[in-house]
């Protein structure tokens, strides 16, 4: 058995724990702090939506899509999130009812950003069941330092992290950007020496040789 292979068989039996993270995050997080403000996301808002639709996938996923901002932007897109109506399917990741291998797209913008190594990996192999060889997986995630008094634990994200999933999940890295969110917690503006930064990434799934 492979380095890999033993590494996402531990993942998967943690599937327990990583499900009552999310369940934090969605009883906490998404309710009480999250704001939409894409609009002022330079690598996730508005020219993502042009770099997707100019590859015509037949295909999207919205993995954890908030106030469904993608909807009608991105078409062929389901987005599903565990707490906003507004999502297509109202579930977590582990619930979602897709089949292997059937999105040319999916999108994972801030909602694999929690909990430790193995938590992160269960989520990834959830998430990359899903997407065909060659298909790609935007995520964007923040390099820790956020607090929160409900127990979460916000994985550091950086460049490190990024390659090491990579090569976990085989996937290429095909692009990796800082983005600032212009924005506080609860919508308001900040100054911009307070602006807080994350890494949004393209990974593609490998194709089968």
């Amino acid at each position: 058995m492979t380095y890999r292979m033993t590494q996402q068989i531990d993942c998967m039996r943690n599937g327990l724990k990583t499900n009552m993270i999310d369940q934090k995050a969605q009883d906490y997080f998404y309710k009480n702090v999250w704001q939409s403000n894409i609009h002022l996301f330079k690598h996730s808002g508005e020219n993502l939506i042009k770099e997707i639709n100019k590859t015509k996938p037949k295909f999207v996923i919205d993995a954890g899509c908030a106030l469904n901002f993608f909807k009608g932007k991105i078409p062929n897109l389901v987005g599903y999130d565990p707490v906003f109506k507004e999502a297509d399917i109202v579930c977590g990741h582990f619930d979602a009812p897709f089949k292997p291998e059937c999105a040319d797209v999916i999108l994972a913008l801030g909602s694999i950003n929690w909990g430790d190594h193995d938590d992160i990996a269960n989520m990834l192999i959830k998430v990359k069941s899903w997407l065909k060889p060659g298909g790609r997986l935007y995520m964007r995630g923040a390099p820790g330092g956020y607090k929160s008094d409900k127990g979460l634990q916000w994985f550091q994200w950086g460049m490190k992290q990024i390659h090491e999933f990579a090569r976990l999940m085989d996937f290429d890295v095909e692009w990796c950007e800082l983005e600032y969110n212009l924005t506080g917690p609860n919508g308001g503006t900040l100054p911009e020496r307070l602006w807080p930064h994350r890494y949004v990434w393209l990974y593609r799934r490998k194709l089968i040789k």
